[in-house]
């Protein structure tokens, strides 16, 4: 009898300790997991490259240059979203184990849709690779599976709600950066602006060997101004183009040929004094109407950077200040005292 209770107690003993493994495996979140559970890059600086392919053959490859993120070995990449990206791969965590039942639906997913993630750190060591599917059905986690692994597992990020596959993005317009202009003014060299339908309006800012600036007609048909420069007036100018920023590409726009053989409102070329030029056009698309008055005014632009580089969509809000006029840099002459 003795020997049966011993039985019993080292059987529940045995059972208890069995569900608890398997309950702390459901719901582990600590740093003490197993490899194939163990999605996260704790330390997103030890990242210098990220490699991402889809089942269509579409790829991005993310790498560290510096202080800077390079897209496809070629564009500057966008900084919020591989900001994203970096904050998301170093926190995944393992939300639970799916059901048995469900296992094999869900490995099934993943080899048809799954989209594959290499990440790579210092001396080109591969620090995770896996594959990632679509959501569960209460849309809190994503399916995800470890490079060689055979068990799936439903992952999140800790107080994000949704799905993380749409961070790991592919595609040039997902992750190349908006930026249209970032340059210092103390390495522009000149700045012309040509407004085809107003000449007379068109200007060139050159750099002096004087640590000043000239400002000139951009064509000969204009009368160079007899009033004196503004006092800081072109210094004031150039800081407008530390950043300015589109608000998306329209790579796939369907008139975009359409739109670059019209007449552009104004083309903008600036050149740096290393010797690197850029030329972007601007074409009017979004016009709105003052409430008051009733007068029309652009609200976005279609803009062509490099006669084909790019193709995005910018806002007159943030580029308006860059569109002055030559008259714009000169005081006014001063009118004759009256006399009695």
């Amino acid at each position: 009898m003795k020997r049966t209770w011993l039985l019993v107690a080292l059987f529940l003993l045995l059972g208890a300790g069995a569900f608890y493994a398997l309950r702390m495996k459901k719901t582990q979140t600590g740093s003490h997991v197993s490899w194939d559970m163990d999605f996260a890059v704790k330390n997103p600086q030890d990242i210098t490259k990220i490699f991402i392919a889809d089942r269509r053959g579409q790829t991005a490859t993310l790498e560290r240059q510096g202080d800077t993120w390079i897209y496809n070995g070629r564009y500057k990449a966008r900084p919020t979203a591989v900001q994203t990206l970096l904050e998301t791969v170093s926190k995944l965590n393992v939300l639970f184990i799916p059901t048995k039942s469900s296992e094999e639906s869900t490995i099934r997913g993943l080899a048809a849709e799954g989209i594959k993630v290499e990440i790579y750190g210092k001396n080109g060591e591969k620090l995770k690779s896996y594959y990632v599917g679509g959501m569960t059905n209460d849309e809190r986690g994503t399916y995800m599976i470890m490079d060689g692994a055979e068990q799936p597992y439903a992952v999140h990020v800790p107080s994000f709600i949704g799905q993380v596959r749409v961070r790991y993005m592919v595609g040039d317009d997902n992750w190349r950066d908006r930026t249209v202009f970032e340059e210092k003014p103390e390495d522009i060299q000149s700045v012309s602006i040509e407004y085809p339908q107003q000449k007379s309006e068109s200007f060139r800012i050159e750099k002096t060997e004087g640590k000043g600036y000239d400002v000139k007609p951009l064509f000969s048909t204009t009368p160079p101004s007899k009033s004196p420069l503004r006092k800081g007036i072109v210094e004031a100018y150039l800081l407008q183009y530390e950043k300015l920023g589109a608000e998306g590409f329209e790579t796939d726009y369907p008139l975009r040929d359409s739109v670059t053989a019209l007449v552009p409102f104004a083309i903008v070329s600036v050149k740096k004094t290393g010797g690197q030029e850029k030329q972007v056009r601007f074409w009017p698309v979004s016009v709105q109407y003052r409430t008051v008055g009733g007068e029309p005014f652009v609200v976005r632009y279609f803009t062509d950077v490099n006669n084909g580089e790019s193709f995005m969509m910018t806002q007159d809000h943030v580029f308006g200040p860059i569109f002055r006029g030559y008259h714009f840099f000169f005081s006014e002459p001063e009118k004759p005292r009256l006399r009695n």
